[in-house]
């Protein structure tokens, strides 16, 4: 079942933007993760609910949490319901994929007889009220995500090593106008990076010198260039990634934002280097 947030229930419904209750609030956290294998994808969710009455038909079983998840791409569908704020649902790889719309709320499970909360507006009344089962008791602002397997992958992904012949060994290039951006090294150069690849050491030292430098770049292009690069697959990436995880994009500079969505790369440093010696 889908709820319009701002539609007319002839009964109290905790929501943003709507009076019918004048204290409380409902909040809905939805952040997925891959699994090593890549072979599911998994919903983490976390709802802060803040009126105790409606928590205390969760916690009777008269309610639930409830997320519909849909996926227009793959015309995928699903409500998933749970009697705890805190609770994971895993989708198979390929069920889910591009835009996919979230949609929280608390529903009636059963009949609920004689609710009373003393933050329902005395508009509807002094109560008790009566909630018929499938009736909405709260609602969240509906959700939308973007799905991308480049999502869940390191941010040093969006990057492609090519030979570049015109490169001196010991000097890199960035082109970042296309979907991904191209690193240019010299041939020798790549064959030393790509055989450094499979030692954890050494791709430490690549991450925190060429890979570093050019998210650099990038977030450089993003915070003032954006119209330059905003088309490409690499800035939706940096964009969605820098959101996820609540990075100011704007209000920080280029290089504290890069090593965030690197994941502070110089503990790599420190693991295989500095703390080897003590």
């Amino acid at each position: 079942m889908q709820f319009d947030l701002l539609r007319a229930f002839p009964y109290p419904v905790l929501r943003a933007s709507v009076d019918d209750y004048i204290d409380g609030d409902i909040q809905a956290t939805i952040e997925f993760t891959e699994s090593e294998d890549q072979l599911e994808l998994t919903a983490n969710v976390s709802f802060a609910l803040s009126v105790p009455e409606i928590v205390k038909e969760i916690e009777a079983g008269r309610a639930a949490y409830v997320v519909v998840f849909a996926c227009r791409d793959t015309y995928f569908r699903k409500a998933v319901t749970s009697n705890t704020p805190k609770f994971s649902h895993g989708f198979p790889a390929g069920y889910i994929r591009g835009e996919v719309l979230i949609y929280p709320y608390v529903v009636a499970k059963t009949k609920i007889d004689d609710f009373s909360c003393k933050w329902i507006n005395a508009e509807f009344g002094d109560g008790p009220f009566t909630f018929e089962q499938g009736s909405a008791l709260a609602l969240e602002v509906p959700q939308s995500v973007y799905i991308d397997r480049d999502a869940f992958k390191p941010i040093s992904s969006v990057f492609q090593l090519i030979k570049g012949y015109d490169v001196p060994d010991n000097k890199w290039r960035v082109d970042p106008y296309n979907e991904k951006v191209s690193i240019f090294v010299s041939p020798d150069t790549k064959a030393k990076i790509d055989l450094a690849r499979n030692d954890s050491s050494k791709k430490s030292i690549l991450l925190n010198s060429i890979y570093l430098g050019a998210v650099i770049e990038c977030v450089s292009l993003l915070k003032y260039e954006p119209e330059e690069v905003n088309d490409y697959r690499w800035a939706h990436i940096f964009r969605n990634r820098c959101a996820e995880m609540s990075i100011p994009l704007e209000k920080q500079s280029a290089s504290s934002v890069a090593q965030e969505l690197m994941k502070h790369p110089m503990k790599l440093i420190d693991a295989y280097f500095f703390k080897a010696d003590t």
